[in-house]
């Protein structure tokens, strides 16, 4: 076989060339500590490191959320607190203003007390963050939470429907907060007060306070109910003895048993619904006796039908005149006392409810410290797999690079060698 001088040195050079593209490759590996720093160099594992890459960072926004979501949700447990106190010190004033020793600047105290709670808890219910996002306002945060009405005077919810979420895993979702509408509105309620869905917001409640402390009494449909057993008689000659009763429609008959003797409630029975008849509710509504009571009955026909007892003046199924507390006088301070028995009742409820929201709060804190735990671990798993197939073994690399080294030398002088191989030198 012959060989041409021109071939052997394209062999030795073309050696040479190969011997440093891969002594550069290994130089390239040193100096970034990475052995897969394009995809040419493993298309397999580049492909790998992207999704390992993908991973981490979809994870650490995962703990980013987690992070907000904690934040916002300490936020809400420190106004939640807040609310708890204000609460608190509405009820030990409702109980102090029932007292019945309190003439009317001494409830007018009170009330200016309930009113700068009110003001406080609408404070509290508009909670921001350090974003300026409203806690309560679920998916519309930037919205204020609740807004007074200029006419009413009422605290209005204007956040969202819907409580915003987060996603804190792979398949797990946490919400950073509770509406306000269901923390300061939808609180249940005994009192007539009550909207159609059985609820009065702590914002009513203290208004209502606030309003009887200020002798605004609201005509509040009940029952009426005596202080003692009904056993000599009934007589109502010592004071005013009246109260309306309204019908479906709003028809209304006005009762008035002013000044007269009844030997029985049988006989206050006939009376009253002789009266129900004048007025035209005969149709509509009946008294009857139950026991030491007079109940009120609808006997009207059709789907719905309706009863109130309104502006009671009076003392009912009893034989003692009332006696009441300074600047409060008869039928008004009964009033008074119902009212105020009923915004205690919604302030406990009240008081249980924000109770409740709040051990939400700490189980929803420790599943957010669970799965931090989880993602902390996740993250670690998967950077050290990336590690095992990206990064360098620098021992590894340094024995190729000296390798690599050698053989380019050897190279190099082969080709010295080569390049003094020809006849002419022998001429």
């Amino acid at each position: 076989m012959r060989i041409s001088t021109v071939w052997a040195q394209q062999r030795t050079v073309s050696g040479m060339s190969a011997q440093q593209s891969k002594l550069y490759s290994l130089q390239q590996q040193l100096s970034s500590g990475l052995k897969v720093s394009v995809p040419e160099d493993n298309p397999s594992a580049a492909a790998q490191i992207l999704d390992f890459n993908k991973i981490i960072a979809k994870t650490s926004q995962y703990q980013a959320n987690i992070a907000t979501t904690r934040g916002r949700l300490n936020i809400e447990e420190s106004a939640l607190a807040t609310t708890g106190d204000v609460l608190d010190r509405a009820k030990e004033l409702t109980i102090s203003a029932m007292n019945d020793t309190l003439n009317s600047s001494d409830r007018l105290g009170i009330k200016n007390e309930i009113d700068q709670l009110i003001e406080q808890l609408a404070g509290v219910a508009n909670t921001q963050n350090a974003n300026g996002e409203f806690i309560f306002s679920g998916n519309l945060s930037g919205v204020p939470t609740f807004v007074k009405n200029a006419v009413s005077g009422n605290y209005d919810y204007q956040g969202a429907s819907e409580q915003r979420t987060l996603q804190i895993g792979p398949t797990r979702q946490v919400a950073d907060g509770d509406l306000g509408v269901n923390v300061f509105s939808n609180i249940k309620s005994s009192s007539p007060a009550a909207d159609e869905n059985g609820n009065r917001s702590v914002f009513n409640t203290l208004k209502a306070l606030s309003d009887a402390l200020g002798a605004n009494l609201n005509a509040t449909p009940a029952q009426i109910t005596g202080s003692r057993f009904a056993r000599y008689g009934l007589d109502y000659t010592s004071s005013p003895t009246q109260f309306d009763l309204v019908g479906t429609g709003g028809v209304t008959a006005s009762i008035d048993l002013t000044g007269q003797k009844f030997a029985n409630i049988d006989s206050v029975v006939t009376e009253i619904n002789a009266q129900i008849g004048a007025g035209g509710l005969g149709g509509d509504i009946q008294a009857r006796n139950n026991g030491n009571n007079i109940e009120f009955v609808s006997v009207a026909t059709g789907a719905t039908s309706s009863i109130q007892i309104n502006n009671t003046t009076g003392t009912f199924l009893t034989d003692a005149g009332f006696t009441d507390g300074q600047s409060m006088a008869g039928a008004n301070a009964q009033t008074f006392q119902s009212q105020l028995g009923n915004v205690l009742t919604d302030l406990d409820t009240a008081r249980n409810s924000i109770l409740d929201i709040r051990a939400s709060i700490g189980t929803r804190l420790n599943n957010l410290t669970d799965q931090e735990s989880q993602n902390d671990k996740f993250i670690l798993d998967t950077k050290t797999t990336l590690s095992q197939t990206q990064d360098l073994d620098y021992a590894d690399a340094l024995s190729k690079f000296q390798l690599q080294s050698t053989a380019l030398q050897a190279a190099m002088q082969a080709y010295g060698t080569v390049k003094q191989l020809s006849l002419f030198n022998y001429l």
